[in-house]
């Protein structure tokens, strides 16, 4: 549907070419492989340096670049994608990724980003998604709504498109460096978390980026900062340099259950279903949670 005026789209979503809403007359494209709804640009993309960065690796890497990050990056943990996905029958439910970079699996999910990479399915706005109220069964948000200026309409949009007792997976960061892509806006603990899904039946909250994590993390910046004596330019050149003190990350295989690891942990990840009998949220009218959440 368009997601300007939220009129259900009829001519030219079947082939290639051109889309054109009938009653706003907003467009959009569709290629042999893609949906194009707007997006981000490439101006966006390059305001922040290591952002640019990441994008560049991103494209030539394609599919490679989120084992790349999981190797190189500061974070050890599991937020319990692959499970969460076995609960849908992905040849007959649709399950959205929103966000999903260059994460790809076998076009068994729809990947859905600001950016047209080579993986991705539908390009458009995350916080004006292109789905009708209540046609997906399943939603992916991996480390994207801190990137988004307004995490609760994001949410809200989420929770228009899923049907009722559709699920969503999302991973929010607590205790990380500043990461553009191509910003950075907000972080959550775990009761901002919940409360952020407040419409939601919360069924499961964990510690999916471990306290090791949270600190190599921090050091890693506080170490290039330190030996850069003032120096941006040095700066982005010992950030790299840095990485090679991520093998310690992978002591949150002991510390990631610890019963206090939340207190500092690098991030947490929610499963929550939309309640059966739900009506659409609505941005002009959000209903917002109680002050005792």
């Amino acid at each position: 549907m368009c997601p300007k005026c939220r009129t259900a789209i009829e001519d030219g979503a079947e082939a290639p070419g051109p889309i054109v809403c009938r009653r706003c007359g907003a467009t959009a494209s569709r290629s042999a492989d893609a949906f194009e709804f707007g997006g981000l640009t490439e101006a966006e993309e390059q305001e922040d340096w290591l952002n640019d960065v990441k994008a560049r690796a991103k494209r030539r890497l394609g599919r490679l670049y989120p084992l790349a990050l999981e190797a190189l990056g500061p974070v050890y943990g599991d937020s319990g994608i692959t499970r969460f996905l076995a609960g849908f029958d992905l040849d007959r439910e649709l399950v959205c990724d929103l966000g999903a970079g260059t994460r790809s699996y076998d076009d068994k999910v729809v990947c859905v980003d600001g950016y047209g990479y080579q993986t991705v399915h539908l390009r458009t706005d995350l916080t004006s998604l292109p789905f009708a109220d209540g046609s997906i069964s399943g939603v992916l948000s991996e480390a994207v709504l801190e990137h988004v200026p307004d995490p609760a309409k994001h949410v809200d949009e989420i929770f228009r498109v899923l049907k009722p007792g559709g699920r969503v997976h999302c991973y929010f960061p607590f205790i990380a460096g500043f990461h553009a892509s191509p910003h950075d806006y907000t972080r959550l603990t775990l009761p901002g978390l919940r409360r952020l899904f407040h419409r939601f039946d919360v069924d499961s909250t964990i510690v999916a980026g471990g306290p090791t994590s949270g600190l190599v993390w921090t050091l890693q910046e506080w170490l290039a900062i330190a030996g850069s004596f003032g120096s941006e330019r040095l700066y982005r050149a010992l950030v790299p340099v840095t990485w090679v003190l991520s093998p310690l990350k992978y002591l949150d295989a002991l510390l990631i259950r610890h019963p206090a690891a939340h207190v500092i942990a690098s991030g947490f990840a929610l499963e929550a279903t939309k309640p059966l009998g739900a009506a659409p949220a609505s941005v002009e009218a959000r209903v917002h949670a109680p002050e005792s959440a």
